[in-house]
């Protein structure tokens, strides 16, 4: 009976994709355009189950909403795993010690807790609002001087949002008393640049010593190093701070919780908190943290600068809620009023997924996906970029900027809504949602109360470039140039 049942598992077809080359696979079907386009043209072509040979790897990607149930509902415990064995994630996860990365099991159950319950809970989240606001100030300041002093001259928005996002990471991570801020910064901004570099040992298992003649691994090998030496500068630092009482005042920060959880664990706890796990998590966040949260933020500020209708129905809502309450000095607990901004951040989200392609998941035990057979071993990937712009779902306006389309709340991104998954969906959702979507709140909300947007040397709307680039985030290809003009005055 059960070498019947095992025959007839072989019986069921691998899900469809395009034809292949000899030892490369599909790869070159990916190659010279951002991927989750890519994937999703070839989704369009073969089905939302697709399966790419990558080198000696398979991938299969979900594009449908049918597709992401099954993985993340029906079958979610056989594709709660990550894999194993991308370099990258072995370097600078710290062998998987992250949660986004960490294998599915005790220690990640462990540390998803640890998250939900210390970490990033609500009450923390909004212990860090003097620290968004202070950030956010000094961004609105640092506008309102380059406007002034430098009038027809265009502001790097993006680069200004993002030295934002990290201020205030780096402060909720390890304090106001960071000496290592600047290189720590250095070192994160390298990392996350050679992440997307080419690994030939993630396609060609078998081959992993060619990563080491590329110098990349070297490289990888390197930044862990340097950001290692930090990290145990800034724990140094903080654990003498602790023992002479001179942080109290900054408790919360996440690396002293860490630190007062690694102190308080018991010596038969299977799996204790370690220096090495401390840094893992606390880079995690830093990353989790700043990139993605700035990203959202650049393409909000695109979507409404191509849209500006929507800009000023967002700054009107803001202004007028303001001023029926005879205040010019904007407050994080001002935001729960503006419900046109958040439908703004959910449509930013919906068009534009911090990561267009979800972690990789890695299949436990051959099973049926759609009815056809992925196979054990194989990476998965849900292609949430193509989800968010698919019409089946959104209507014959699905690469149209409308907010309006969320204002009947039926459809949220806490994980239950599988067209739409911008922090993921099932035992692998985003840990860090809320802290990011603060700090992209309460961003926001700053730059439309304060300053007019225009676009600059008279380019029209329809002009801008709305281009993103491959990478984790995918990001803008071209930063962001506005021309702020203050419209009320700064506290």
């Amino acid at each position: 009976m059960r070498k019947s049942s095992e025959a007839g598992q072989k019986l069921v077809r691998l899900p469809p994709g395009p034809p292949r080359l000899p030892l490369v696979g599909n790869i070159h079907h990916l190659a010279g355009a951002n991927p989750h386009r890519k994937l999703r043209h070839l989704a369009r072509a073969h089905g939302p189950l697709l399966l790419l040979r990558l080198g000696q790897a398979d991938l299969v990607v979900a594009s449908s909403v049918e597709a992401v149930e099954e993985i993340v509902k029906v079958h979610d415990l056989n594709f709660a795993d990550r894999p194993s064995d991308l370099t990258f994630a072995n370097i600078l996860s710290y062998d998987g010690l992250s949660v986004a990365m960490a294998p599915y099991g005790g220690y990640w159950k462990q540390m998803r807790k640890v998250y939900a319950m210390e970490l990033l809970n609500s009450r923390r989240v909004k212990s860090f609002a003097a620290i968004r606001e202070r950030a956010v100030r000094k961004l609105s300041a640092e506008i309102a001087n380059a406007s002034r002093s430098q009038s027809t001259a265009p502001l790097n928005l993006s680069q200004m949002v993002m030295s934002m996002t990290n201020e205030l990471v780096i402060r909720a991570a390890f304090g106001e008393r960071c000496e290592q801020k600047g290189k720590f910064l250095k070192l994160v901004k390298e990392g996350v640049g050679l992440v997307t570099s080419f690994a030939v040992a993630d396609m060609f298992p078998s081959l992993k010593f060619l990563d080491t003649l590329t110098g990349l691994k070297f490289k990888l090998q390197s930044v862990r190093r340097q950001i290692d030496e930090v990290f145990d500068e800034i724990i140094s630092q903080r654990q003498v701070d602790r023992a002479s009482g001179s942080s109290e005042e900054e408790e919360d920060r996440i690396i002293d919780v860490l630190l007062r959880l690694k102190d308080q664990a018991d010596d038969d706890q299977e799996f204790p908190i370690t220096s090495t796990s401390i840094k893992a998590i606390v880079l995690e966040i830093f990353l989790g943290g700043t990139e993605t949260s700035s990203t959202v933020i650049e393409w909000a500020m695109s979507e409404l600068m191509k849209n500006p209708e929507v800009m000023e129905k967002a700054q009107r809502e803001i202004r007028e809620s303001m001023q029926g309450q005879g205040k010019t000095e904007l407050e994080e607990s001002d935001i729960a009023k503006f419900d046109y901004l958040k439908l703004v951040i959910k449509e930013t989200l919906r068009l534009h997924p911090p990561g267009p392609l979800l972690l990789p998941r890695v299949c436990r035990e051959t099973c049926e996906v759609l009815g056809y057979r992925v196979p054990a071993g194989a990476r998965v990937l849900i292609n949430a970029w193509a989800l968010g712009r698919d019409e089946r779902y959104w209507g014959a306006d699905a690469e149209s900027f409308r907010p309006e389309r969320f204002a009947s709340g039926a459809v949220d991104f806490r994980g239950f809504n599988f067209e739409y998954v911008p922090f993921g969906a099932g035992r692998r959702i985003c840990p860090g949602m809320t802290f990011g979507l603060s700090s992209v709140e309460v961003g926001l909300a700053h730059l439309l109360f304060y300053f007019d947007w225009k676009l600059p040397g008279g380019m029209n709307a329809k002009e801008l470039d709305m281009t993103e680039i491959s990478g984790a985030s995918a990001p803008r290809k071209s930063p962001l140039f506005l021309l702020a003009n203050p419209r009320v005055p700064l506290p």
